[in-house]
């Protein structure tokens, strides 16, 4: 079996299924975004940005705390714009907030990824404090795929080593805090859709592994810094925050992020919420409907945990 194209197929269907489900979300009151901003000047789709505030914020008032936020959909499908009403929900609730597309795996590897989200990064530092974001206070998030790339996104702020293994520069301003909900930690257990003491399981891991290091292969620098227990041992990690449930199909992976956490000392606050709680919090419940009472329950309690970290 051709496992690429097995991801390919598979993540499109994901994709298919939640255009159908969206007219069934709810759209937030309270913000105005400003959208397909190119921050790499090249106008390509995988590069442009969304910007959200509050809705009668124009920027004349000072600056907010921002949140950089990096989507999920497993490498290898969406945008900024599929997670627009939970962007707008946090918005609304008093931030500056900043969402980029990016190369996804059909289109690069792991580190043209990193490159793009660390561009976006470079725009920001440029011309965010002038659209009112304060990057004095900033809060790194993502969902699923989008977790592991904020986590090694924070990692890069934080050690010159990995960013040259990554060939990407110094970010423009530090990052206070990073939350992650229904976080993918480990890329080499990416068993999708079977067990991993399956053939399908261990053929998806591994074809997961080979598009990240793309046509380097074996011989790519960035192999071995990809996972959360290959990255960030040795890194002084500001405080993380992880969203997740028992029903996440994924949610062993917030396991393996706690254990890596716990051993290298870093401290987190964990929201979870039990099979007991709703069959219907499944992976990133607290994205795909930012308006039920658990998901706002989530997501408040990750601002709560960022103005925390801002005000000591």
């Amino acid at each position: 079996m051709d496992y690429r194209q097995y991801l390919i197929e598979y993540w499109d269907a994901i994709d298919k299924a939640n255009a159908a489900d969206y007219p069934n979300g709810v759209d937030p009151e309270g913000y105005r975004c400003e959208k397909h901003i190119a921050y790499m000047g090249d106008y390509d789709p995988a590069h442009m940005l969304n910007l959200y505030y509050p809705a009668d914020f124009c920027g004349k008032e000072g600056s907010l705390p921002s949140i950089i936020y990096i989507h999920g959909g497993g490498w290898m499908y969406g945008s900024a714009d599929i997670s627009d009403r939970y962007l707008g929900y946090l918005a609304s609730r008093g931030f500056a907030v900043m969402a980029m597309n990016y190369r996804l795996l059909q289109q690069g590897d792991l580190q043209e990824m990193m490159s793009d989200i660390s561009g976006a990064m470079d725009w920001l530092g440029k011309y965010g404090p002038v659209r009112g974001f304060d990057l004095s206070r900033v809060l790194v998030c993502g969902d699923s795929a989008g977790g592991h790339l904020s986590i090694l996104t924070t990692c890069l702020s934080r050690s010159e080593e990995l960013r040259k293994i990554y060939n990407v520069g110094k970010f423009p301003f530090e990052i206070s805090a990073v939350s992650v909900s229904s976080p993918v930690a480990e890329t080499g257990r990416l068993y999708i859709a079977a067990s991993e003491d399956t053939e399908l399981g261990k053929g998806t891991a591994a074809a997961y592994v080979d598009m990240m290091l793309g046509k380097q292969g074996l011989s790519a620098p960035w192999k071995g810094h990809m996972a959360a227990s290959e990255i960030i041992p040795g890194i002084k990690m500001p405080p993380v925050h992880i969203i997740d449930s028992e029903n996440d199909a994924l949610a062993a992976h917030t396991g393996y992020l706690r254990e890596v956490l716990d051993s290298n000392g870093i401290p987190y606050e964990l929201f979870y919420k039990s099979k007991e709680e709703g069959i219907h919090l499944l992976h990133v419940f607290n994205i795909s409907h930012w308006e039920w009472h658990e998901s706002i329950e989530a997501n408040e309690s990750m601002l709560a945990f960022f103005r925390k970290v801002i005000e000591d």
